[in-house]
């Protein structure tokens, strides 16, 4: 059954007075459906909003989608797929980013302290 035949239907049976006016708002639910393709436009500032990936669009300046596509050109060694699909260097480079966090928080001086 369409949504256009369950309305006419919820109508019919409001007319009849099966259904009250508290009821049909509740079972009346309007759903925004997503594009089967994501596409682009312009809008009034000139920026590029893409529609269809989630509720909302997302919206950068020209200048922001040529990086952004920069990040996913250059197949399998492209930083997108460098970033999602090799796990051992990410978790390499948490372990590194973490410890020299700490150096620079703590300085030399303060790090020979706890040593």
């Amino acid at each position: 059954m369409s949504n256009k035949e369950k309305m006419k239907e919820l109508l019919e049976r409001f007319k009849n007075g099966e259904v009250d006016e508290n009821e049909m708002m509740k079972s009346l639910t309007v759903r925004e459906q997503m594009p089967q393709r994501p596409y682009f436009r312009m809008t009034r500032s000139k920026a590029v909003a893409l529609y269809g990936v989630r509720r909302d669009p997302i919206v950068l300046y020209r200048q922001q989608w040529l990086r952004l596509s920069k990040a996913f050109s250059g197949g399998k060694n492209c930083a997108f797929n460098r970033f999602f699909f090799n796990e051992e260097k990410k978790k390499k480079v948490v372990k590194e980013d973490k410890s020299s966090e700490v150096d620079e928080v703590l300085g030399e001086e303060q790090m020979e302290e706890l040593k």
